[in-house]
């Protein structure tokens, strides 16, 4: 799901967002110039679930971030013999590169149609009324999304030489749905179905990020004895998506682990609940299924925790474990919020600073932060 950190910056998770800021007094609010904002959380309600295909090799290359914000982007290269082969697509500039957002907000991976189109994929109906959606607004009932397969993926380091280790995915299935706000040069988003294959480091200090067994071998400095994580942050599943606790004065929030969001989203009977730094700021939100009237505004007291433990990790704070200052959220309903039984949606406004290990492979899922 993209927020920016003081100035809206833009980015994802399968919930796009668009937010309109209200910057002249003499205008009326919702009559200004469109910012855009991302935040790709989208929920499997209904029908039978995608699925992630299988994973082999690993890989390390440098982090790529969506344009304006601090979402991880990766760029794969279409392989083997799939659907692109021998197709009309084929011969066309860039046709074999695929651009997704890694989104751990996302029950499936998704792809926009132009992508289909440009890679001549084969696309599938889903029958009315046997797949169910929810992301933000109320008009989810009346998407008509489209199923199909994406061809043999590979990720490898451009700048690498010729032998080295290489990610693919193969038999990766995908809805086909527009999406509003994707960053430029953004094909969808790979969502959890494939991130549960393997470990992966997200390491921004030496601007790298890792898929597969080699996260394990090489945590942060680089050493074959990984030194222990500063934060352990136990995950577990529902819906098909990990949610996690933040801690705040007001005791623990059940959250959403979205990588594919840039800000952080809060239900506003926990901004009730919170101490506020600021005066409260009306934006509009136009989401995946429809519009939303919102408000952003700045917390004290809430961050990522260790089990229950003290405040940690928040955006103005160069490590877990240091005191809060203070973090942007934005207050909306949503029904993602309902669905999942959770107060807050955590993305990159509390992550992109720290080094992070998502295990999302493992049967005890876990985030680890350095």
């Amino acid at each position: 799901l993209f927020l920016l950190s003081a100035v809206l910056r833009r980015c994802p998770a399968l919930l796009a967002l668009l937010v309109i800021l209200p910057s002249r007094a003499a205008e009326p609010p919702w009559r200004l110039a469109f910012t855009s904002m991302g935040a790709y959380a989208l929920i499997q309600l209904a029908g039978e679930p995608l699925s992630g295909g299988r994973s082999r090799g690993s890989v390390s290359l440098p982090l790529e971030r969506a344009e304006g914000g601090h979402t991880p982007v990766l760029d794969f290269q279409v392989s083997g013999s799939g659907a692109l082969a021998g197709s009309r697509a084929a011969g066309f500039p860039g046709a074999a590169r695929i651009r997704l957002l890694l989104d751990t907000g996302a029950t499936s991976t998704m792809v926009t149609p132009e992508l289909a189109d440009r890679l001549a994929l084969e696309r599938r109906p889903l029958p009315q009324g046997s797949f169910g959606l929810a992301g933000g607004g109320q008009g989810c009932a009346a998407l008509s999304p489209q199923r199909t397969r994406l061809p043999d993926l590979e990720l490898r380091d451009a700048a690498a030489a010729p032998g080295t280790a290489a990610l693919s995915l193969v038999g990766v299935e995908a809805l086909v749905l527009p999406v509003r706000a994707l960053p430029a040069g953004v094909d969808g988003v790979l969502g959890v179905p494939s991130l549960r294959l393997m470990p992966i480091r997200i390491d921004p200090q030496l601007n790298r990020i890792t898929l597969g067994a080699s996260p394990l071998e090489r945590l942060p400095s680089g050493s074959a004895t990984p030194p222990s994580p500063r934060l352990r942050l136990p995950l577990w599943w529902h819906r098909g998506v990990p949610l996690l606790h933040l801690s705040s004065r007001a005791g623990p929030v059940k959250a959403l682990a979205d990588s594919g969001a840039e800000g952080l989203f809060l239900l506003p009977s926990l901004a009730s609940r919170l101490q506020p730094l600021g005066p409260a700021e009306p934006v509009r939100l136009v989401g995946f299924c429809g519009e939303q009237r919102v408000e952003r505004r700045r917390f004290a007291a809430l961050g990522l925790a260790a089990g229950s433990g003290g405040l940690a990790a928040v955006p103005d704070s160069p490590s877990p474990g240091d005191a809060a200052v203070g973090v942007e959220g934005i207050v909306t309903e949503n029904p993602i919020f309902k669905q999942l039984g959770i107060e807050a949606i955590l993305g990159q406004e509390l992550l992109h600073r720290h080094r992070q290990l998502w295990r999302l492979d493992q049967p005890r899922p876990e985030l680890l932060l350095w």
